[in-house]
Parts: structure tokens; C-alpha cells; sequence
């Protein structure tokens, strides 16, 4: 049987294996910006590699493993004998499903790309099919690295599941340096492939030490249609996120050259504490708050903890991004061919998303808590909804506003607030916890003040050197001045989570 693993151990075995993948994404993408730059090669990339990680998010760690994790977490609190079944009956739906889509995909692929890059046309619009098809099998392994993820995350396993991405980064990042002489910007689809090829291997290798390798059976039980079933919603729940992605994406298309590849470089930067702290929990309370849904005092412990947890860290991160965010990007990207004007274009839409960095963390944590509740059409009414409120705040920020690829950032922003304030008021008639929880929580914002001048003086001084070595030395001082300051305050007002982790240690 799977060991129970309080939240807190639990949720720093995965933040340390995201903040490896993490900083490997961001030597990937230094890579990638350093031998292409910031201009049309790399947004057609960009474009190409995002219809196949958007399907990822909705088959793989979207529809399916929301509707699989939950699930096979309550089996195997039962029963590992049943749990394996449920696991084998699962994994025959969900390979018969990705093969159909990756066949579908490579042929689709012109249609596809007309409708979500209809700016692009002649050799870009070729190579933008050339890339998604070449990518396509991506979708196939990623998925079936997230299956086998929901099954060691039930066995409270998250270091293969959150570790992996470093095989992937690693591959691309070899690929890129090795072979951009040779097939150019294809290394990239190339080392995408090889990279899904190293995570299904880290998987297997783990599921066979420490819980079991599922053989696809081709048998549809009640629980299997049930699990379909909740599916449905959860398709359309994560196929409205992904639209939103695509409709920041069409109108991007048409911004100036370079305005795509701003999107992406800045939001690999919301994407660090993002990815460890609100995906990490996010990824640790699925399984903890399926096996404890019909208790509610529990349910409610284990949510205002993850909640709890993230307020603590993403509001300070927040500030340190945007007013830290410029020396950062600088020292990340402005190489080789990448401007100036890329920097400072760049750090504009980091501060469109960075104001909403706090939103997209507790939606993650809502929305799972809504799945471990077997409610996977709420979210999916809330996300529908705001679509279309989405897509006509871009337009506005972008084109009336005259704010560009910035606007699209902080059109998302907003979207997602309102996504939170939706979720948290109907999740709070099943589970009372907002009120209690959100005074608890507000003095994040107080005590987070003190990085502010840490973070503007930092700027100041960082771009008083020309050497990068100096450079580098003023990131570290003022990153690790700023986090001293802050959980000493932490301390000083004896915080509860602070002193709970401080007497667990």
C-alpha cells in the first residue's frame, strides 16, 4: 500500500524536482534564444510546439489524468488488486484515444495551423506544418508519461512524475546546440521526441520499482465509464483554457514580428514559481484530497493548507517579478540575437502576467479540488464563461489600448481573477473555508511589502554593471537578501505555517 506522506514532505520532494526541470527549461530556452532569437523562425516554432502541448494538457495531464488520478487514488485505498484493474482497463481507453488523435493530427495538421496562425503564410506557414508534424508522436509519449504519473502519484510517488521534464529539457537542449548546423530549427521538434522517449523510460523504471507496469485490457467496467464519463467536462474544461491559449495566439499572429516569442519567453518566467510551488501542490493535493472528500474537516485542512502554503510564497515572488523581473530577463535571454528591444518588450509582458501569478496558482488548487469532489462541470461553466470575456479584454488591451502582446498577458491576468472569484464562491456553499482562510492570509501582502525596495534598488544596481559576473553576484544578493527579509518577518509574527514546518523540522 502506498505511504501516507504529509503535505509539507510531499510537497518539497516535488518543488525541488520542479525547480530542477525549471532551471533546465530556462538553460533551454537561453539556448533556444541565444541561437535563434526573438523573430519569425522562432515564433513558427513556438506556434507549431504549442498544438501539441495543448493537446498534452487536455488528453494527457488535462482531461484524463484529473478524471484518472482521483479515481485510482480512492481504488487504491480499497483495494491495490481492484486499483491495478481499474489502472489496466484505463490505460486501454486512453492508448486507443491518443493514437486516433496523433493519426488524426498528422493529417489535420494545414487545417490546423490556418486556423490557429492565420497570420502566417508562405514558407512559414510550410514550416509551421513541417514542425507540428514531426512533433505530433509527442503528444502519444507525454500522455503516457502522465498516466503513469497518476498511478505513482497515487502511491504518494512525485519525484519520476515531477522530474521528468529535466530528461525533456536536457534532449532539447542538445539537440539545439548540436544539430542547429545541420536541420536548423528542426532539432527542436527532433529533441522534443527524443525528450517524451526519456520521460516514458524514467516512468516505467519507477513503476516497476516501487508499484506496477499497467497492461492495457480491453474491457470497459463501471468505474472505467464512470471515469469516462467525468472526462466529458473535463475535455471541455481544459479545451476552454487551451482556446483562450489559442486566441492569445491568432492575435498575436497578427502583432508585429517577435510579439509570440515575448509571450513565451516571459511566461517562462511566471512559469518557475508557477510550476514549483502552485502546479507542485496542486500536484500533491489531488491524490490527498480524493481520499479524504468525505471527510470534511480533513478536506478543508488539506485545501487551506495548499492554499496557505502557495499565499505564502507567490505573493513575495510576485513582487520580485515585477519589480525584479528586467535584470532577470537580462541575464537570462539578452544574448546573441536577442535585442534590446526584445529585452525590454519581454519585461512589459512579464508584468502583464505577473499581476495575475497569485490567480493562476489558486485556480489550479480550486480546480482540483472540485475534481477530487467528483464536480468536473462547474469548472468547466466557469472556464466557458469567461472565454469569451477573455478574448474580448485582448482585444481591447491589445488593439484599443494599443498595449499589444503586453495587453494580451494582462488580459489573461484578469481572466483568471475572475475564474478564482467564481470558483472559491461556489466551492465555499460544499466546503465552508474562504472566510477564515482569507483573513489569514491577507498579511501575505504586508509582509511581502519589504521586497518591493529590495527588488527596485537591485534593479538599479544591477544595471550599473556592464560585466556579468557583477551581474550575476547583484541577482544573488538581492534574491537572497529579499527572501532573508521576508520569512524573518515570517518568523518575528510567529506565522502558523512557518512554526508548524520550524516544530515538524
Amino acid at each position: 500500500m502506498p505511504k501516507n506522506k504529509s503535505i509539507g514532505k510531499s510537497f518539497l520532494i516535488v518543488a525541488l524536482s520542479i525547480f530542477s526541470s525549471r532551471i533546465f527549461g530556462l538553460l533551454r530556452d537561453v539556448v533556444i534564444a541565444t541561437t535563434f532569437g526573438a523573430g519569425r523562425t522562432t515564433d513558427v516554432f513556438f506556434v507549431a510546439f504549442r498544438i501539441p502541448n495543448m493537446l498534452r494538457r487536455i488528453f494527457a495531464e488535462g482531461a484524463f489524468s484529473s478524471a484518472f488520478t482521483p479515481a485510482f487514488a480512492k481504488k487504491l485505498q480499497i483495494s491495490k488488486t481492484e486499483a491495478v484493474k481499474f489502472a489496466s482497463r484505463f490505460f486501454f481507453v486512453l492508448s486507443v484515444s491518443l493514437i486516433s488523435v496523433v493519426i488524426a493530427g498528422e493529417i489535420l495538421t494545414p487545417l490546423i495551423i490556418k486556423v490557429i496562425a492565420p497570420g502566417f503564410s508562405g514558407e512559414f506557414e510550410r514550416l509551421a506544418i513541417s514542425l507540428t508534424r514531426e512533433m505530433f508522436p509527442y503528444i502519444f509519449l507525454v500522455s503516457l508519461v502522465a498516466f503513469f504519473g497518476g498511478i505513482l502519484n497515487g502511491y504518494e510517488h512525485f519525484f519520476a512524475p515531477a522530474f521528468s521534464t529535466v530528461l525533456f529539457n536536457i534532449s532539447l537542449i542538445l539537440s539545439a546546440i548540436f544539430l542547429k548546423n545541420k536541420i536548423h530549427i528542426h532539432a527542436l521538434a527532433l529533441g522534443v521526441v527524443i525528450g517524451g522517449i526519456l520521460q516514458v523510460l524514467l516512468q516505467l523504471y519507477f513503476l516497476k520499482k516501487e508499484a506496477f507496469i499497467p497492461k492495457p485490457i480491453p474491457e470497459i467496467d463501471d468505474d472505467v465509464k464512470k471515469a469516462l464519463k467525468n472526462i466529458i467536462p473535463g475535455i471541455f474544461g481544459f479545451g476552454v483554457r487551451q482556446l483562450s491559449m489559442l486566441a492569445d495566439t491568432i492575435i498575436a499572429s497578427f502583432l508585429a514580428a517577435g510579439a509570440i516569442s515575448y509571450l513565451y519567453y516571459a511566461n517562462r518566467f511566471v512559469q518557475l514559481p508557477l510550476g514549483i510551488f502552485a502546479i507542485g501542490l496542486s500536484q500533491v493535493l489531488l491524490p490527498k484530497l480524493a481520499k479524504t472528500f468525505r471527510d470534511e474537516n480533513a478536506f478543508r485542512n488539506n485545501l487551506t493548507t495548499g492554499l496557505t502554503l502557495c499565499a505564502m510564497i507567490i505573493i513575495p515572488s510576485t513582487a520580485g517579478l515585477l519589480f525584479f523581473g528586467k535584470p532577470l530577463i537580462d541575464i537570462v535571454f539578452h544574448h546573441g540575437k536577442f535585442t534590446e528591444a526584445d529585452l525590454n518588450a519581454t519585461y512589459c509582458v512579464l508584468c502583464g502576467y505577473g499581476v495575475g501569478l497569485l490567480f493562476y496558482s489558486f485556480e489550479k488548487i480550486l480546480v482540483n479540488a472540485f475534481y477530487s469532489l467528483d464536480d468536473y462541470a462547474y469548472p468547466v461553466k466557469v472556464g466557458a464563461a469567461t472565454l469569451i470575456f477573455n478574448i474580448i479584454a485582448n482585444i481591447i488591451l491589445c488593439f484599443g489600448l494599443k498595449m499589444g502582446a503586453p495587453g494580451l498577458a494582462l488580459g489573461t491576468a484578469i481572466t483568471s481573477l475572475l475564474n478564482v472569484t467564481f470558483l472559491i464562491r461556489k466551492l465555499e456553499k460544499n466546503v465552508p473555508f474562504f472566510k477564515t482562510w482569507i483573513k489569514e492570509n491577507l498579511k501575505y501582502l504586508l509582509l511581502s511589502l519589504p521586497v518591493i525596495p529590495v527588488a527596485i534598488y537591485g534593479t538599479q544596481t544591477y544595471f550599473h554593471f556592464n560585466s556579468t559576473l557583477p551581474k550575476i553576484a547583484t541577482i544573488l544578493t538581492t534574491i537572497t537578501t529579499a527572501g532573508a527579509i521576508y520569512f524573518a518577518t515570517l518568523f518575528v509574527t510567529k506565522d502558523k505555517t512557518v512554526m508548524s514546518l520550524i516544530r515538524r523540522k
